[in-house]
């Protein structure tokens, strides 16, 4: 199926950068806590939010229109068009200096360093 790629193309992403910004709310927490089976509560600002809250912010919207079959946006976009059928998501830095609380903002920068054939 990699017979298929053209890598050059692919690659043409490398370096392309994408940002975005959100700020933590109670109401994120609260669904949060409910998913992760934690105590629910009633969350303040400043509270301190679960770690794995970054994953929930700032998340991109598109119209229906401009979703694929696996519900992520059209391939082309900021990620490369990869004509496979599965996504993977090969690694990631994350750097935590203090807990995100309820009321912050938060901000997302995502890059992509390197477009290559696994196998």
């Amino acid at each position: 199926m990699t017979d298929r790629l053209d890598l050059g193309h692919l690659r043409q992403w490398i370096g392309k950068t994408a940002e975005a910004s959100d700020v933590v709310t109670k109401y994120l927490v609260m669904g949060l806590r409910a998913t992760l089976f934690q105590e629910i509560g009633e969350p303040q600002t400043g509270d301190a939010a679960p770690w794995t809250t970054h994953w929930c912010l700032a998340q991109p919207v598109f119209p229906m229109s401009q979703l694929g079959p696996d519900g992520h946006p059209t391939r082309g976009g900021f990620l490369p068009p990869v004509p496979l059928p599965r996504r993977m998501w090969a690694g990631g830095e994350l750097e935590f200096f203090d807990a995100l609380r309820i009321g912050d903002e938060a901000k997302r920068a995502s890059r992509i360093a390197d477009v290559t054939v696994k196998s």
